[in-house]
């Protein structure tokens, strides 16, 4: 009997999880002030911990303290400033502006000084960052609203005193808002540089496995090379070389010559087609074509433009350079986009998409058209690829590094998703630098790397494609 008293007397002491029953705040007026805390984090400012269970000096008897009691004497007015306290740090934290918000409006302020606060003003925005569109929207607001409260009226251009063009744009360093602002025949600029917020991190396995298979290496460069279960043909600068398979072993079986005019630029780079028993191998101010069976080959001098995937992407080569330069063909013709290294093209449902590495280290996505950016990338590398499969939403892109020769480059597959890229799979590092990133010519499951090993001097054909997890 007076053990299971002391039992009840421990079972009714207090923890960490009790503590409210303890003090009993079933009080409408301590719960009314708690209402909107997190019991874990009261608790954790409280500090109490498990109540001690008091042995009688009778000896068998147990009691049990009087300490809750006074507990909850003690503690009430302690919970009541406590949730006061912070409830008002809540408040303060809501009621902060955003930092996006603060800024825009030290923007508004820059504009104003420098244009003389004109009564009736006209603006524009245009993103040619990663900020996303419910941020801008959030800045776009906050601009008309301290205009607004600066004594602006918003206006049409054909109505305004002065025009405002706001820029959302960004470097390596972090976003960079620029504002030209046009009174007349004269116009001014000005600039508000902030941070890129930092954005959280979750927690989740990769939903996407990129995966390299090893085709072929050699001691002289490749520049792209085609592959099926039968043959491999490899672009090399001055040749092309024919391959059959010779139970699982590549057997050398034809060499072809690539005559050409001029000298190659130092960066040398070719885009090798093979389709319908043809070869095109597209060479900078050359283009070779001719049968794969039986095997011959006519080069040219030629400045038509190169086929950057399956067709639907056609851009014009820099003869002396290793770009292309910006300027579109086939079912982009008349189109133009700043010089790039790299592109891809894909559909996304009924929207046509775009994605180019541009020569100042930017990509650049599009959507629907190719008149202005919908987003911005920093921090790829030049080369990039995209490749169909049955995992997330169908395509991704594959993108390298940016180059540094200290260290190996990686491959990473992207996913956009709106107009953010996202990563689909954890980056696989390559031994050596990837030279080449092309769309495979048979087959838009999967992507040809070529990759040069430092260590090894060798060059190396491999073949991406992407599984799911």
């Amino acid at each position: 009997m007076g053990s299971d008293k002391c039992q009840n007397a421990k079972d009714s002491q207090t923890t960490a999880s009790s503590i409210f029953e303890v003090i009993n705040l079933g009080d409408d007026k301590i719960l009314s002030a708690v209402s909107a805390i997190s019991l874990e984090v009261l608790w954790r400012r409280l500090r109490v911990f498990r109540l001690p269970v008091r042995q009688s000096p009778l000896g068998n008897q147990c009691y049990t303290s009087p300490f809750p009691q006074m507990l909850k004497t003690a503690l009430l007015p302690i919970l009541l400033l406590a949730a006061s306290c912070l409830q008002s740090d809540a408040a303060a934290q809501t009621n902060r502006p955003a930092p996006l918000v603060v800024a825009a409006g030290e923007l508004v302020q820059q504009v104003l000084s420098r244009s003389g606060s004109p009564s009736a003003i006209a603006v524009t925005f245009q993103n040619l960052s990663t900020l996303p569109g419910e941020a801008q929207e959030m800045v776009q607001n906050a601009v008309f609203s301290d205009l607004r409260n600066a004594g602006a009226r918003l206006v049409k251009p054909e109505m305004a005193l002065a025009e405002v063009q706001i820029f959302f744009s960004e470097d390596w360093q972090g976003y960079l808002w620029i504002a030209v602002i046009h009174e007349g025949s004269s116009s001014q600029m000005v600039m508000k540089r902030l941070p890129r917020p930092e954005r959280p991190l979750t927690a989740r396995a990769p939903a996407l496995t990129l995966r390299k298979r090893s085709v072929w290496q050699q001691d002289t460069p490749i520049l792209d090379f085609f592959e099926d279960h039968q043959n491999l043909v490899v672009l090399e600068p001055d040749q092309v070389s024919l391959y059959v398979n010779d139970s699982g072993q590549w057997r050398g079986r034809y060499t072809l010559f690539i005559n050409h005019l001029q000298a190659w630029p130092r960066d040398l780079r070719g885009r090798l087609k093979v389709s319908n028993g043809q070869i095109t191998a597209f060479l900078p101010g050359t283009l070779c074509t001719g049968p794969l069976s039986p095997p011959a080959l006519d080069c040219r001098a030629s400045d038509d433009p190169w086929q950057l995937d399956q067709g639907q992407l056609v851009a014009f080569y820099s003869p002396r350079r290793n770009f292309f330069n910006g300027i579109l063909a086939g079912g982009g013709a008349g189109a133009s986009v700043i010089p790039f290294f790299s592109g891809a093209s894909w559909s996304s449902g009924d929207q046509r998409q775009w994605l180019f590495t541009g020569t100042d280290g930017r990509a650049r996505f599009y959507q629907g058209d190719l008149s202005t950016p919908a987003a911005v990338f920093n921090a790829w590398g030049s080369n990039l690829a995209y490749v169909h499969s049955n995992c997330g939403s169908g395509w991704q892109l594959l993108i390298s590094t940016p180059s540094d020769t200290s260290l190996p480059d990686s491959l990473q597959a992207l996913e956009i998703v709106g107009r953010e890229a996202q990563p689909g799979s954890a980056p696989i590092d390559v031994a050596g630098t990837v030279l080449a990133l092309w769309p495979s010519a048979n087959s838009n499951e999967s992507a040809n790397a070529v990759i040069y090993s430092p260590s090894s001097g060798k060059y190396e054909a491999v073949v991406l494609t992407v599984t799911c997890n």
